[in-house]
């Protein structure tokens, strides 16, 4: 008997990337005795994708493709929604991917068969950043270090990754993105509870993804902006799991300590920059990221959001 994996795509604003990510899952190398299919949610107030929009995509690819919509913004909604339609076809497995990825023709075949060599439930790859225009020479690019296939981990991002459906069936742990992470990190988050409760998580070093990183989410103010983001998500994150009073005595020295470096590191690359531009320059970001980082900690420390995934990269 066949087994089912069905991946499940979420978007937002994004048509012609969405149809790029559409058209790499149609060239994927099917695993024996797999059928597969995709489910779309459209995180929007109107979707794109109806009537004539959505039967033209669904005729143009040989793997079959349903549409769903999830009009309350948020990356949580989105995903909760694509795990729901996900399990209607009662899948063995289901897997992630986002919409400004195009996936390797054999992306599937290598988590699958990581999983079932490594007897793993979660199997995440490497994704492979291709740059409209470079990042800036001060920005220093979040790459992960090659590990070896079949080493486990504790947490992982949904931009590549393949559960078993045990995790998301009712009848299994049931687990849910948590809906209050409406800013950022409810994907580690997720993932860190599906460690927590006792499922095997692994590193697949081969199964690569490509992600299109546009021109706009690498200017100065984005890429301020997604430490920001990312330092205010985090601390939110412990607040939700530990209590504002543990998590307070964590990030308040901590975010003091940023604070503090970063205005220094700032003062100085500023005064440094007109006498050696590039390594003032260095100095000067490094402190602002500081500084975003410890101002974001205390951001999350007292619940409150932040708009990063509000703007649209793409299109």
């Amino acid at each position: 008997m066949a087994q089912k994996l069905v991946i499940a795509v979420c978007t937002a604003q994004r048509p012609n990337m969405l149809k790029a990510c559409l058209k790499s899952l149609d060239s994927l190398i099917r695993p024996d005795e797999t059928e597969l299919s995709v489910v779309v949610v459209e995180n929007d107030a109107v979707p794109f994708f109806m009537g004539a929009a959505a039967a033209e995509v669904k005729a143009a690819f040989s793997v079959p493709v349903s549409f769903y919509h999830e009009p309350r913004r948020g990356i949580p909604f989105a995903r909760n929604t694509a795990l729901e339609a996900a399990l209607e076809q009662g899948p063995d497995w289901v897997a992630l991917i986002d919409d400004d990825e195009r996936a390797e023709p054999d992306w599937i075949e290598k988590l699958l068969t990581a999983c079932k060599t490594f007897d793993a439930e979660v199997a995440n790859g490497p994704v492979r950043r291709i740059y409209e225009k470079p990042a800036p020479h001060w920005w220093k690019s979040q790459l992960l270090k090659p590990r070896p296939t079949g080493t486990e981990i504790t947490e992982a991002p949904t931009n590549n990754v393949l559960i078993h459906a045990r995790i998301v069936r009712k009848d299994g742990l049931g687990l849910k993105f948590d809906e209050r992470l409406t800013f950022g990190s409810e994907d580690i988050d997720f993932f860190r509870r599906t460690h927590a409760a006792g499922a095997k998580m692994i590193w697949v070093d081969d199964a690569f993804v490509e992600e299109d990183i546009p021109a706009s989410r690498v200017t100065t103010k984005r890429l301020l902006s997604r430490m920001h983001m990312a330092a205010t998500s985090g601390a939110f994150n412990i607040v939700l799991r530990e209590g504002r009073g543990k998590a307070a005595l964590h990030f308040i020295p901590k975010s003091t300590r940023r604070i503090l470096l970063g205005l220094v590191a700032t003062i100085v690359g500023f005064v440094l920059k007109p006498f050696a531009r590039e390594r003032g320059e260095k100095l000067y970001y490094y402190g602002l990221i500081r500084l975003m980082k410890g101002s974001g900690n205390l951001r999350g420390l007292f619940g409150r959001a932040h708009n990063y995934y509000d703007v649209i990269d793409g299109n």
